[in-house]
């Protein structure tokens, strides 16, 4: 009798444990709850101009990990991939490894953009994605990121850079399309022009003239002293929205950050005043000589300088020290870069050393690049 029960135990157990066995599961790969890569640089709609000078610096490309439902999964691979096709019909191979980011120099990046055959000295539109998938790969672990689209201008020597303009009814060219203003280049990616705006109205950015795509304006957010740029590649994307202009008019400058998508727009100087133990007014801020306002932000003066010793500075109103222009330690007795000082929190910069011959010289001042010289 005990026997038979013994038999009787042993045999449910084995029911029950294979019963368990088949409840348990194995889990499945459901790529619908797959987190795909996104790029976290360079932003969607940047521009880049590559230029000779620069080759050697770094041009990088990072994006997120993709995440699975389930863990324990063979490594994750990435192809990042670029285009001149949206489409990606004929795409090329920047990268293909388990890293997160890819790293090449300008003068790199440049020779694969040649290698699309895009132009050089001109803009032109690719388009980048990265690819995931596993490295026992059978296609049905692939994944796609959203595709960048990215305005570059490769370079064979060294290029003249084309600039882009600005418009809206805040500035003098008002919306038309074909009379919008220049804006300069000072920088990778960053334009900036000195222009008079109207109060409580608005502005855009375009990259050529007669045409409203490429175009720059912003979101929700922007406000008439900075804030996002929104971009919009072509006909087939809607437009942002116009960027407000501050509530007093007057002259501004305004910067716009073609790389990391942001503007700002910023007071500038209505009139300068020349000063210093160099010229004639001597360190009287109240005595300093005002410079004729060639157009907004460009300003002139011919006066005479002291020699070797002697230095200047500019100042925006008479009798006060800030707002304030000096240089810096790169700045000689003919060029160099202007340092501001906005208000008397700001410690003062350097003055600008006067020619080593005492005489009769031009003094020009360009808040646009932030620049004097002096011939």
């Amino acid at each position: 009798m005990k026997k038979l029960l013994f038999i009787a135990a042993a045999v449910i157990g084995i029911s029950l444990l294979y019963s368990c066995s088949k409840d348990e599961k194995e889990p499945i790969l459901d790529m619908t709850q797959t987190q795909k890569p996104v790029f976290a640089t360079p932003a969607n709609g940047a521009e880049f101009i590559l230029l000779e000078a620069q080759a050697a610096q770094p041009f990088v490309f990072q994006w997120s990990p993709t995440v699975y439902n389930i863990s324990d999964l063979p490594a994750t691979k990435y192809i990042l991939q670029m285009d001149v096709n949206a489409d990606f019909s004929t795409p090329i191979t920047l990268v293909s490894s388990e890293n997160l980011s890819w790293e090449t120099t300008v003068e790199g990046f440049n020779q694969k953009l040649i290698g699309l055959g895009l132009p050089t000295g001109e803009a032109s539109t690719v388009y980048v994605r990265v690819m995931s998938f596993m490295v026992n790969n059978t296609g049905y672990e692939s994944i796609y990121s959203e595709a960048l689209t990215l305005s570059v201008t490769p370079y064979s020597a060294l290029v003249y850079i084309k600039p882009i303009y600005l418009l809206g009814n805040a500035t003098t060219a008002g919306w038309s399309n074909t009379a919008a203003l220049p804006m300069t280049w000072v920088s990778e990616g960053k334009f900036v022009i000195i222009e008079t705006l109207a109060a409580d109205a608005y502005l855009k950015f375009i990259s050529k003239l007669g045409n409203w795509a490429p175009q720059w304006g912003t979101d929700a957010t922007g406000t008439p002293e900075g804030g996002p740029l929104s971009y919009r590649p072509d006909e087939t994307v809607a437009d942002p929205p116009a960027i407000p202009s501050p509530a007093v008019a007057g002259d501004y400058r305004i910067e716009a950050d073609t790389v990391n998508l942001t503007y700002t727009v910023t007071p500038a100087s209505a009139q300068l005043f020349l000063l210093g133990d160099g010229t004639p007014a001597g360190w009287d801020n109240t005595a300093a000589l005002p410079l004729t306002k060639v157009s907004p932000g460009i300003f002139e003066i011919t006066v005479a300088l002291g020699g070797d010793g002697k230095y200047l500075k500019f100042i925006e109103v008479l009798g006060q020290w800030a707002p304030q222009y000096g240089t810096d330690a790169a700045g000689t007795n003919s060029e160099g870069a202007l340092v501001y000082r906005p208000d008397e929190t700001v410690a003062d910069p350097p003055a600008i050393p006067c020619p080593a011959v005492a005489g009769t010289y031009t003094v020009k001042v360009n808040l646009i690049k932030m620049t004097y010289t002096i011939q």
